[in-house]
């Protein structure tokens, strides 16, 4: 084994069993695992961006402090239809604004909103959900079928893939990757289904769809921000894997269109 490959294994291990049992244990550790991972990114987001970060303490806490008032937001009411929405509208403005345009010029210049849309927002639309029977699957199979999602994008990729996605702002990635990723994920699906159920069959297979596409864009756009901040990892917290950005950069993104289909098709 290479000291690279070992370094990855031994970081991976140390950072997956904390995080496993926090998600699985049950839904105090979960919702503390998605305040944890809003106050995890918010610092990366401005730590790349702001330095010293000491200068934006103000607006860290004015960030925080939304997302912490947004987590103990009843599932009833409007108040979580108006949650889902922003979600929504944050997802596309960011797929428009951010991945065909200066990430970096445009996170500068409104720091505390852009860090509320990249991170906080799309963290909560699951919060929502924390007091639903299907709280802990639709968390567990929504993180399964984006980790599905990453390794079978690399595996497909490193195998067949020939023809580049955005060779600009990822090189690695292929488009055989891309499509490959999307089949796959689809197709274990159905093995989320039977192990969690709570949704039906059809509702996994749609989960599923938008967790490929919508978490590969992000994937993309958190890409483009490190490239064009001239960085290979959002941070060195854990060796080998990057940050908390670099891990979960596809699962936040695609929270605001899983939480949409959930609240208002599938519930």
């Amino acid at each position: 084994m290479s000291e690279g490959l070992k370094e990855r294994t031994i970081t991976g291990l140390l950072m997956g069993f904390p995080i496993l049992f926090l998600i699985f244990f049950n839904n105090f550790t979960r919702v503390l695992f998605l305040l944890l991972l809003i106050l995890a990114t918010l610092l990366e987001f401005f730590g790349l961006h702001y330095k010293p970060i000491s200068k934006y303490l103000v607006a860290l806490l004015i960030s925080l402090a939304t997302a912490l008032g947004l987590s103990f937001v009843s599932y009833e009411g409007l108040a979580p239809n108006i949650i889902v929405i922003l979600g929504c509208l944050a997802t596309v403005l960011l797929l428009t604004d951010l991945l065909f345009s200066s990430i970096v010029s445009r996170t500068t210049s409104s720091a505390w909103l852009y860090a509320l849309v990249y991170t906080s927002v799309p963290l909560c639309c699951l919060l929502i959900f924390h007091d639903q029977p299907y709280f802990k699957a639709l968390l567990i199979g929504s993180l399964f079928l984006v980790w599905i999602s990453d390794i079978s994008a690399y595996m497909v990729g490193k195998s067949i893939g020939k023809h580049k996605l955005m060779p600009t702002i990822s090189p690695g990635k292929t488009r055989e990757g891309f499509f490959g990723a999307g089949m796959i994920t689809i197709l274990c699906s159905y093995f989320i289904y039977n192990v969690f159920g709570q949704f039906s069959m059809r509702e996994w297979a749609i989960i599923a769809l938008l967790v490929w596409l919508i978490g590969s864009a992000g994937d993309l756009v958190e890409s483009k921000m490190k490239r064009q901040l001239n960085i290979k990892d959002s941070s060195n917290i854990f060796p080998g894997h990057g940050g908390f950005l670099d891990r979960f950069d596809g699962f936040i993104f695609c929270l605001p269109a899983v939480s949409a289909f959930v609240y208002f098709i599938s519930k």
